[in-house]
């Protein structure tokens, strides 16, 4: 019950309201109670029609009151947790896009994504009915007043059936837990599975893996309804418990109210209001323990996202160098995975100066995607430093670092948008700051790819060249032809991270975004895996006119043909000091052109 006292800390004005209306709630509440005991006693006694009259009015006017109030509650109790909800969803998912990959990448895919899930789990369990029924609790007691008032020995009855269910509910909530986190554990897994089977349709069938995954689909389905069934039993028979106690206790009130109408304690009108009282004071009891699987789940969640919300973050801040002249230095770099006994490298010293190029070559394995992130600053050296013009990359903006890349990952991601988008969130995030460019003008105008000239004359010059900047990455990239003959163009949507577009397409689409961006670094992990003959020439080719520009280009590859072009190679397949090797400097133009 932390989250909801933290919920009330927050909003203590809400706080005051909810319990005003909540008492108003529960005050008119009594309403119906006292018009039973009052239309037997008086009407039923005397037959007076106004009393039948004012009695009905009156209790009409309560019940609609009592409406009123429990609308207002509702509201209350919805914006009290609105911001929190938000703040959790936003955070959850903030840490995922920003926390340090070193930690990220430690967590499995299936459980980062039932952490963000668990803000759902949150909102579910903290929703205003809910909240409501919690504050409902203390007022209970208000009925137990009216009801010692009526008769002392009936208020102890329903106090004694009000504990023992409280305490039903505690228990209940304890062994519930333990259930749940095998539930989850087995909610994990099964994400995994579907995640697998979903993302690799075609290999399940190639490869005769259906039966295997069948197989280990119907196990988890097994492990998890069983562990399900566990849960909805307990509660079954928790929420059984329950209403034979009610029950129990209605016959113990009659019981024990028809002893005291006899002895003429009390009237027959007190004994029916009282089991209405009583039933009244029991329900927020009731409606509480079956709470208990909704608030042992979002308990669970919270403590993960607690966990996941220690993950530390990038910063946000640091070092912008004015320009960047494009020289990169390693000193003493080391690197280990989590779990290896042995760095995948270390004592890697190494100057890059501005315009050079080092090809990174190595076995699968030896750590030429670990290199590369390291340099984009998406991981840290666990010793030495790396330097960009003579200043530690973990001084720098990783904004403005990231400004200054031209890269090209292995890992061929996308958004799930279209390839416009893809290629204008780019182009926009990072051109953005080098011109005053209106983005949204330009999307509007970037329908097709052309070296027609631009026919809205409404853009602004700037604007113009940011359209035709766009137009000649998509022709380097070599993905004009596709375009053109793609019936959407621009606008195909890339689904399933790309599955629906060919390996050669995928890859020209993150050549063309590493273009988009334009920094003075180079780094292609990988460039030529997966292209045709014609798509390596492209790379030859813009590797040549990079170079001729200046770019300095760190190529992490196993291509003869990048490897002969560059005037220094570092050899990871060196343990655990990689080797660097001076080779005789040759252009890339023979190949460009061949």
């Amino acid at each position: 019950m932390n989250e909801l006292l933290l919920r009330l800390k927050n909003h203590p004005v809400i706080t005051i309201e909810l319990i005003v209306a909540s008492f108003f709630v529960n005050f008119l509440g009594l309403a119906s109670s006292l018009y039973i005991i009052q239309l037997l006693n008086r009407y039923v006694s005397h037959g007076v029609d106004a009393t039948l009259y004012t009695l009905t009015i009156g209790v009409c006017i309560a019940i609609l009151l009592e409406f009123g109030f429990r609308r207002a509650r509702s509201s209350l109790a919805t914006y009290l947790g609105a911001k929190r909800n938000y703040e959790l969803m936003i955070g959850t998912f903030g840490i995922l896009t920003n926390g340090k990959m070193k930690f990220l990448d430690r967590i499995p895919q299936r459980l980062r994504q039932e952490i963000v899930k668990g803000t759902n789990t949150v909102e579910d369990a903290y929703k205003s009915s809910n909240i409501a029924a919690i504050f409902d609790l203390p007022f209970a007691f208000i009925f137990i007043a009216v009801l010692t008032w009526l008769s002392s020995t009936l208020s102890i009855i329903t106090l004694i059936f009000m504990l023992l269910i409280f305490i039903l509910g505690i228990i209940s909530r304890q062994v519930v837990k333990k259930n749940l986190n095998k539930v989850t554990e087995a909610s994990v897994k099964g994400n995994g599975l579907f995640s697998t089977a979903n993302q690799s349709l075609d290999t399940v069938r190639l490869f005769d893996n259906n039966q295997f995954m069948l197989n280990e689909w119907g196990k988890n389905c097994n492990e998890f309804l069983d562990k399900r069934a566990a849960v909805s039993e307990q509660q079954d028979l928790i929420q059984s418990i329950t209403r034979s106690a009610q029950s129990l206790m209605s016959v113990a009130i009659y019981a024990a109210g028809a002893v005291l109408t006899v002895n003429g304690d009390i009237t027959v009108g007190s004994l029916i209001g009282a089991n209405i009282l009583a039933m009244r004071a029991l329900g927020p009891i009731s409606r509480f323990t079956y709470l208990g699987e909704a608030f042992t789940m979002a308990e669970q969640a919270l403590e993960r996202i607690k966990q996941f919300g220690q993950i530390e973050t990038e910063r946000q801040g640091g070092i912008a160098l004015k320009s960047y002249q494009g020289r990169i230095q390693f000193k003493d770099v080391a690197f280990t995975h989590q779990g290896m006994s042995h760095p995948l490298f270390e004592s890697l010293d190494l100057e890059i100066l501005p315009g050079a190029v080092l090809v990174v070559t190595g076995e699968n394995g030896t750590g030429k995607t670990t290199l590369c992130r390291l340099i984009a600053g998406l991981l840290e050296p666990d010793r030495g430093q790396i330097l960009a013009d003579g200043v530690d990359l973990r001084q720098l903006s990783p904004a403005w670092w990231r400004l200054q890349l031209t890269y090209m990952p292995q890992d061929v991601q996308f958004l799930p948008a279209s390839i416009r988008e893809n290629l204008l969130a780019a182009v926009s995030y990072f051109n953005a700051k080098r011109a005053d460019v209106d983005f949204n003008a330009v999307k509007a105008s970037v329908d097709k790819v052309s070296d027609n000239k631009i026919e809205n004359s409404n853009l602004s010059e700037s604007e113009e060249h940011a359209v035709v900047n766009l137009n000649k990455i998509i022709k380097d990239a070599g993905l004009i032809n596709f375009i053109d003959q793609s019936q959407q163009g621009l606008d195909t949507q890339i689904i399933n991270n790309g599955a629906n577009l060919s390996t050669g397409h995928r890859k020209r689409l993150v050549l063309a975004r590493a273009l988009a961006v334009g920094g003075r670094l180079v780094l292609f992990d990988e460039p030529t895996e997966g292209l045709d003959r014609q798509g390596c020439n492209t790379i030859y080719s813009l590797l040549v006119e990079l170079s001729k520009k200046g770019h300095t280009m760190i190529i992490f590859t196993q291509d003869s043909n990048i490897i002969r072009g560059a005037t220094r190679i570092l050899d990871l397949n060196s343990k655990p000091v990689p080797k660097i090797v001076i080779s005789d400097p040759k252009t890339l133009e023979s190949k460009s052109n061949g």
